[in-house]
């Protein structure tokens, strides 16, 4: 069992790259506290994550694993009646004790009969990654949260695209993902001009 949490751990990292509910001007990590409350609210935003995924999932899991990785890092799995099984790798990006390569928890699914693929989830919280990675000391690993905390997120979506508007101080961007296959990028509003800073693969 241990060699099969480990891998597993593995499978869903290899494949990080929901809409989110957040309020219209809102930071990510505005109003939380520091202490995000741990394994159990890890546990309640990966079943939120879920069920904003639009996939069909039980009222209740038959069964769930959740294996420690690392110092405020989990990794959930969900079964489902039907053979099939949600997972859901997330870091407590909300705790200023921990120290998160990324904001955003990493979800997929696999069908009882198919391969496993990775799930739109918290996507306005990973556009911020994005962004204060680009506006952030050059070759930096970690989450500048200061920074993230002073960027206002505003979701306008269209029926081909997520669209999270980024507003920080007087500068505009913005971060449009693809729902079709999941590729995205980050813009920043220059004069009449939307000019591409980052880009890449969202899920």
């Amino acid at each position: 069992m241990r060699r099969y949490a480990i891998s597993l751990v593995l499978v869903v990292a290899v494949l990080a790259s929901y809409a989110g509910n957040v309020q219209a001007g809102e930071a990510p990590n505005q109003g939380k506290s520091t202490a995000a409350g741990g394994k159990a609210a890890m546990r309640q935003r990966c079943l939120a994550a879920i069920t904003a995924s639009g996939e069909p999932v039980a009222p209740k899991p038959s069964a769930e694993n959740a294996y420690d990785a690392g110092p405020g890092n989990y990794l959930f799995e969900f079964k489902q009646p039907d053979g099939g099984s949600f997972f859901c790798q997330i870091c407590d990006d909300l705790d200023d004790r921990t120290q998160c390569l990324s904001l955003g928890l990493t979800l997929s699914h696999r069908p009882a009969q198919g391969e496993q693929r990775q799930l739109p989830a918290e996507l306005d919280r990973k556009c911020v990654t994005y962004l204060q990675k680009e506006l952030g000391p050059t070759g930096s690993m970690e989450i500048n949260k200061s920074l993230v905390e002073r960027i206002k997120v505003t979701p306008s979506h269209t029926d081909a695209r997520y669209v999270f508007r980024m507003d920080l101080s007087m500068d505009e961007y913005r971060c449009v993902i693809r729902k079709s296959d999941g590729n995205f990028l980050v813009e920043r509003h220059t004069g009449a001009d939307w000019k591409p800073i980052a880009a890449g693969i969202m899920f």
